[in-house]
């Protein structure tokens, strides 16, 4: 092959790398996709099954060692109880920013934000509630029994660098049927609203398994063609990161935290993974969630 054939082979190939990495709709418009770490993770609320868990304390330096090992531009938590744990969280995150339910007095941190102060500026914030009233704070689901205030927090960002917007959401539904079907549609709704205009990155515990009524109401287009895509099904490739020998059977079937797609952008999900590492004697995962993480282009 001559010195001119094995160049334009050599262009060739490399125009079909970029087109495989880049979206079509970023290279037409001459912009550069961006990649973002996601996580989200349900950390168990400090007071629940010391015993069967350990104590906060400790699990808290089995946080520091999981957030170290993914380094996450965004995440969402759930079952924070304090405002003082939300500080705790941020110093093993210090160059992270916490987004969270604060009125007055009156904090709920049970769905916190948490992104990279140095990657993102902080638009615009907020909180809805999931209930028959969610602008009404702390307004209860559609039990007659007991049951807690569960929430949605969203926040507008724009990238430093290019000024590119992303809007993020995460959320706790309640474990009580029927919450989680009636809160889905109100998350849809209030999430499209904002589709046509930005990728759209939605986290959480959702307490809804992917046969579930809820989950089927998360990922059915609605009428105006809005649509949230799961990052497990987009992965390229599907990670377990773990340290037992043997390593514990995972179903992804199981799954009732997830990490879905949407919105004004054309998405490629690089890696999706679950964590489940163990921790101290005996050997203990840091909550009763496993933390999961995407690597995600837009």
């Amino acid at each position: 092959m001559s010195k001119h054939a094995r160049g334009g082979l050599l262009l060739a190939v490399g125009l079909i790398l970029l087109s495989l990495a880049f979206p079509r709709d970023a290279q037409a418009e001459g912009v550069t996709p961006s990649r973002v770490k996601v996580m989200t993770f349900n950390v168990l609320c400090s007071f629940c099954k010391p015993k069967e868990y350990g104590p906060w304390t400790e699990r808290l330096t089995y946080f520091a060692d999981l957030f170290a090992r993914h380094d996450p531009d965004l995440l969402g938590i759930q079952e924070l109880a304090k405002p003082e744990e939300v500080g705790q969280i941020e110093k093993l995150l210090p160059n992270h920013e916490a987004v969270f339910f604060k009125k007055g007095k009156l904090t709920y941190p049970d769905a916190t934000i948490f992104y990279r102060r140095d990657r993102f500026e902080l638009i615009e914030s907020g909180v809805y509630w999931l209930s028959r009233d969610p602008e009404r704070p702390m307004s209860m689901g559609w039990l007659k029994g007991l049951q807690v205030p569960r929430c949605v927090v969203w926040a507008q960002f724009r990238q430093i660098k290019d000024r590119r917007p992303l809007f993020f959401v995460t959320t706790h539904f309640d474990a009580n049927n029927p919450n989680q079907e009636h809160s889905a549609p109100i998350l849809m709704e209030r999430t499209a609203q904002r589709a046509s205009d930005v990728p759209i990155l939605v986290t959480g515990d959702f307490n809804s398994r992917p046969e579930s009524k809820a989950y089927q109401i998360l990922t059915t287009p609605l009428a105006d063609g809005f649509q949230l895509k799961n990052t497990y099904d987009l992965a390229r490739e599907k990670r377990t990161v773990c340290n037992q020998n043997p390593a514990p059977q995972y179903d992804p079937a199981s799954r009732i935290d997830h990490i879905f797609v949407g919105g004004k952008a054309e998405w490629k999900v690089l890696t999706w993974t679950v964590d489940l590492t163990v921790y101290g004697e005996p050997a203990r995962y840091p909550s009763d969630h496993r933390a999961m993480v995407a690597d995600v282009v837009f």
